[in-house]
């Protein structure tokens, strides 16, 4: 048995364990190993690069669990993960031809597709993770309507098109724009810019709030999904490449299916799968067992998921968020949702695609 076979049976057998609880369909266990899921690894293997939206971290556990644990492998595909520099730059590359797969958010697809790069999204992976946040010493209490913003300084990351994209849309919604200062700082500098007193709030993601949080300050936040239409990380792809390798695909959301679900019912067990990957995330991992658990739980399993299954994407999702881009002068006046995203290489016949919300139980205590 080699170190990623015997990786994989002990994260079948820990989420098997599980089954009782969370009641799996059609004989498969919280993993979705059902018969309806099974597959046998063939006889030669595909190369397939991945670049990421970011560098690796616990966000993205479900495609280093099925990367650890064989399900890629299982499916014929010998996957190398590429470590990212945001989502922008990941449609860059996929568009180029430089990697097969990338992720990163609509926004990101749809400014890429608007220079003429053709990716397409092939699945929704998870809801957006954009927030912004502070903390109550800095603010002058908690944070809890875009109003507030108004008469302070925000400090946001200019090289982001998703957080830069989202705030501004918010601000112009609000009718706040002329009345927040946006301070524009470097790349993961907006809460050492907070603390500092440089800026009253910052743009970043959900687990910023949350580890100040853990470091004792009163910390609160605003997910800017819950004002302005969004769309959160994809899994997107050349079209062309999607129609010369179906399989490829289908294989990939397969087997990055059935890692989110094991990583959601065994989170301490992906943690440890991450580590075993990028040794350096073991400084961290408190925290990223924390945005593991949040990212599981409130951005993964959505009600979209629950209704549909994993990766599902609405039309109607979609529509709004590039009526609100073209509204807000982000790409191209005529743009519209043609061509932009499928559903057709989700195999939703099988447990860890189309009955996901059954395999996976995410009971978790959240601060938040």
């Amino acid at each position: 048995m080699t170190r990623r076979d015997a990786l994989g049976a002990a994260g079948t057998a820990a989420v098997f364990g599980l089954a009782g609880c969370v009641g799996g369909t059609g004989g498969g266990g919280s993993d979705g190993g059902g018969e309806a899921s099974a597959t046998s690894t063939p006889a030669e293997s595909t190369d397939l690069s991945v670049i990421l939206n970011w560098k690796p971290n616990a966000t993205q556990a479900g495609y280093f669990v099925a990367d650890q644990n064989g399900f890629y492998e299982e499916e014929g595909l010998n996957v190398e993960l590429v470590s990212g520099q945001g989502g922008a730059f990941a449609a860059k590359q996929v568009g180029l031809g430089n990697q097969d797969i990338g992720l990163g958010t609509g926004v990101a697809l749809l400014q890429a597709r608007n220079r003429d790069l053709d990716i397409r999204s092939f699945a929704g992976a998870q809801d957006s993770n954009a927030a912004i946040y502070t903390v109550e010493e800095q603010f002058g209490g908690t944070l809890s309507e875009p109003s507030q913003l108004a008469g302070k300084r925000v400090a946001v990351v200019a090289e982001s098109a998703k957080t830069m994209t989202y705030l501004q849309m918010l601000l112009e919604q609000e009718g706040i724009s002329e009345d927040v200062e946006l301070v524009n700082v470097g790349v993961e500098q907006q809460t050492s810019n907070l603390l500092s007193g440089n800026v009253d709030a910052a743009v970043g993601i959900f687990s910023d709030s949350l580890g100040l949080q853990r470091k004792g300050y009163e910390a609160s936040m605003l997910w800017l999904a819950n004002y302005t239409p969004a769309i959160g990380r994809t899994v997107f792809a050349r079209p062309g490449y999607a129609t010369e390798n179906p399989e490829v695909i289908r294989g990939f959301l397969r087997a990055t299916a059935r890692g989110w679900a094991w990583a959601s019912n065994d989170p301490e067990g992906a943690m440890d799968r991450m580590v075993e990957a990028r040794p350096s995330l073991s400084k961290s991992r408190e925290v990223g067992l924390l945005k593991m658990k949040y990212t599981a739980k409130n951005l993964v399993l959505s009600e979209t998921v629950r209704e549909h299954g994993w990766g599902y994407q609405r039309a109607d999702a979609w529509d709004r968020v590039v009526s609100s881009l073209v509204d807000g002068d982000v790409i191209d006046a005529g743009t519209t949702a043609d061509g932009v995203w499928t559903n057709e290489y989700l195999d939703t016949n099988t447990d860890y695609v189309g009955e996901y919300a059954a395999q996976v139980s995410t009971d978790y205590d959240l601060p938040v």
